[in-house]
């Protein structure tokens, strides 16, 4: 405190102290000559003054007083607690936030191991009670603040870590405290980024929105192309970097442009993963709706799975809902395949796709045979 006031102020302690304190034995009356006090003492209590600050300005006071903070120890390098001094490789910043190196002195240690109290080290700040706001408007908020006891070149001296800590320790090159870490918060959910900007798109009435270009957001909007949620697609290259750019519908009667009611709901989240067999699949509105999965064949939508009679992830839901929404029938044309157990079949399509078909009840029981090489036409109802 007195470093970063830059010796321009005082600092003393108001602590008033009102008990007497005598050499003499309690037993001695005072009567008898018990004498003058050697000394007075003070009992702190609740709502007494220990520091104060004079001849300073009240900016520097408040910044001298906010350095003097306490962080918690994250590691098993002996130490409790420690007290921050001041930020190393910076003058003019108050706060430290996640990353910053810091000086500090150990307040709390544990006995017998090699850091004791009173022991000026380095450390490094591995969580705050600050939110933590990312690009992606993802906000980390921990519930106290706690640092990593580091030597010079940064290396921690503790063997273990405790508690979850961010990616950006990697990206500020703090791998070994990442590698001893248990848990360690990515914060980056893909599936999640994209349905967030379609949704909030489509309810600010957007008629483009733009996401990042991967593999599997790549196969999602195909899905959303392919069933209709969405108008069309393009990619787009911007600094070395892809992009998709999805258009939403928007429908026109004699009233005006009305727009589809879009509804997306993630499912299976990093923390929290649902999976499902085939027959487990749930059906969003009777079927108006899509059931997205990831499969060990890909991903694929729920009618996919039930044909294929694979299960996996449920990544999430998707619906939507337009005035005189009717249900939509695909009528596809292919040769058989191969003939499968319970009614299946495989077919092969016009445009050499694969799918599973399945005899309807009508035609087992008119006795009709369907053999491989025969072509068929398959309605693919959204029921």
């Amino acid at each position: 405190m007195t470093r970063n006031v830059r010796r321009g102020g005082k600092i003393w302690v108001r602590i008033f102290p009102d008990k007497p304190v005598t050499v003499r034995p309690t037993e001695t009356r005072m009567g008898s000559g018990k004498g003058s006090p050697e000394y007075w003492v003070a009992v702190v209590k609740p709502g007494r003054i220990l520091y104060e600050m004079g001849g300073v300005a009240e900016n520097i006071a408040r910044k001298a007083i906010s350095i003097a903070t306490h962080l918690n120890v994250a590691d098993n390098s002996g130490a409790r607690e420690l007290m921050c001094i001041r930020i190393i490789g910076t003058s003019n910043r108050r706060y430290a936030n996640i990353g910053d190196v810091i000086v500090a002195v150990i307040k709390e240690a544990v006995p017998n191991m090699p850091l004791e109290r009173s022991e000026v080290i380095r450390a490094v700040i591995v969580r705050t009670c600050k939110e933590l706001k990312r690009d992606n408007g993802m906000i980390i908020r921990y519930d106290d603040n706690a640092a990593v006891i580091v030597d010079q070149e940064g290396n921690p001296k503790g063997t273990r870590i405790f508690g979850a800590i961010v990616r950006e320790l990697r990206q500020l090159n703090f791998t070994k405290i990442v590698s001893l870490a248990p848990e360690f918060i990515m914060g980056r959910d893909t599936i999640a980024d994209i349905i967030t900007s379609i949704r909030n798109a489509d309810m600010d009435r957007k008629v483009t929105v733009r996401i990042a270009s991967t593999n599997i957001t790549e196969n999602i909007v195909k899905i959303l192309l392919r069933e209709g949620f969405i108008e069309n697609v393009r990619k787009h290259q911007e600094s070395n970097k892809y992009f998709l750019v999805l258009t939403l519908r928007h429908r026109r009667n004699r009233k005006g442009t009305y727009r589809t009611i879009l509804n997306l709901k993630r499912i299976s989240r990093p923390g929290l993963r649902i999976y499902s067999n085939y027959q487990r699949i749930p059906r969003i509105l009777g079927g108006m709706g899509i059931v997205i999965l990831s499969t060990s064949r890909g991903i694929m939508t729920d009618r996919e799975a039930r044909l294929e009679r694979i299960g996996g992830e449920i990544l999430c839901y998707i619906w939507g809902v337009l005035p005189g929404m009717k249900e939509q029938k695909w009528i596809h044309e292919g040769l058989i395949t191969e003939s499968l157990p319970n009614g299946m079949f495989r077919v092969r399509l016009d445009n050499e796709n694969m799918i599973l078909g399945y005899v309807s009840g009508k035609i087992r029981r008119s006795f009709i045979r369907i053999l491989p090489g025969d072509r068929v036409k398959i309605e693919d109802s959204n029921n």
